[in-house]
């Protein structure tokens, strides 16, 4: 029979490792190459040291003149809090009670919860990764009491939203019944007009204002980062590239890369949308180019430019594209996804306020990246080929 206790042991001794795994593996490409490291905490902070210059105890001179002297290598102290990241698993006390002689049926259940908490987590944090710690998810436009938003592929059905305006709350706790792609507009369990809602109010996942990791948005604009204002330290500013007048070919990819390694980076990583993949491709089939393919570790087969791989994501806008190696990033984290327990060990939970039990999914963890200058950013590029005339 099953009961609230073996559920709990299910739940810790079955699906945690499995959920941990397919998380830190699944989420996307450029999540699953960053490493992972328990170090560097203190406290609730992530205390990192990074090298800005190289020792100057270095020098060339006579054979009785005075040695260099011992200078250590110039560092910069990066602080950053670790953020909390939160999953719930939820299931009724019916639902429990009219599988409890089943075990089969039980099994269905929680394996049905844990794969709508997978995805939910995936799509999260491959939005984090690539945001600016905010948690910014979009723009509204209002006409006519529809809803439309300037980023689609940050907001998904079955997410509960904050509407801000001017980082004033307007509208806590809606819930999103649907997305349109195509058209860019949202529906919401009220009307826009029964929510007081307007033209460039910004969505926030709820209570999740300024509580997301700093991804590559954030590494390229913030104006400070980890503590440290950049204005005091120009290496802390990634590069950034115009592409207006660009064409996304070889060429152009080469001289950004050429750039970062001149500046002491080796590029592994492009990370591009697929408008700029696409538009890549078109320029080798054009000029009759090899295209040369690998396949990443998780099994995703991408383009390469000569070895370095070209991937594709839904997170970056159109006509952006990252340059960066990701040896210089680390999600610095109190362990690996643990459920969160009460003082007793327990994991499910009853609510307090109707009949059901719930288990969350929770990672203290933050990402750093100790070279942001190895960090590039190409905006602005044409995603189509310009004709004859353009030329």
């Amino acid at each position: 029979m099953v009961t609230l206790s073996s559920a709990e042991n299910v739940l810790k001794d079955v699906y945690l490792g499995v959920i941990a795994d397919q998380i830190n593996t699944k989420t996307n490409p450029l999540f699953s190459r960053i490493r992972r490291s328990s170090r560097n905490i203190v406290g609730k902070e992530v205390r990192v040291v990074a090298p800005i210059g190289i020792n100057g105890g270095i020098m060339a001179g006579s054979e009785t003149c005075d040695l260099p002297e011992g200078v250590d290598t110039p560092y910069i102290s990066f602080v950053a809090p670790l953020k909390n990241l939160y999953g719930r698993f939820e299931i009724s006390d019916k639902a429990i009670r009219c599988s409890s002689t089943d075990v089969n049926s039980f099994v269905n259940l929680l394996q049905d919860g844990m794969d709508s908490l997978l995805k939910a987590s995936i799509f999260n944090l491959s939005r984090m990764i690539y945001g600016d710690g905010s948690g910014l998810l979009a723009k509204i436009t209002v006409a006519s009491d529809k809803v439309t938003v300037d980023n689609v592929e940050a907001v998904a059905p079955g997410m509960y939203v904050d509407f801000y305006s001017s980082g004033v709350l307007k509208a806590s706790n809606v819930f999103v019944k649907n997305v349109d792609k195509i058209t860019k507009e949202i529906k919401l369990n009220k009307t826009a007009t029964e929510l007081s809602l307007a033209t460039g109010y910004e969505i926030y996942l709820h209570n999740s204002k300024d509580s997301d990791i700093i991804g590559l948005k954030g590494i390229v604009n913030n104006a400070s980062l980890y503590g440290v204002n950049k204005t005091d330290y120009p290496i802390m500013n990634a590069k950034t590239y115009d592409g207006t007048n660009e064409a996304f070919d070889e060429d152009y990819v080469q001289k950004i890369i050429d750039d970062l390694e001149m500046n002491g980076t080796d590029v592994n990583f492009i990370n591009c949308s697929y408008e700029l993949k696409r538009l890549y491709q078109k320029y080798l089939t054009l000029y009759k180019k090899n295209i040369e393919y690998t396949t990443l570790e998780e099994g995703m087969k991408v383009l390469t430019h000569f070895g370095t791989p070209i991937v594709p994501t839904s997170q970056i806008g159109a006509g952006e594209c990252y340059f960066l190696n990701t040896n210089d990033f680390a999600f610095y984290e109190l362990g690996d996804w643990k459920w969160l327990e009460d003082e007793s060990g327990r994991v499910l939970k009853q609510h307090p306020t109707k009949p059901a039990y719930s288990a969350t999914l929770v990672k203290y963890t933050e990402l750093v990246c100790n070279k942001p200058n190895g960090v590039a950013l190409a905006t602005k590029v044409p995603t189509s080929i310009p004709t004859a005339s353009e030329n």
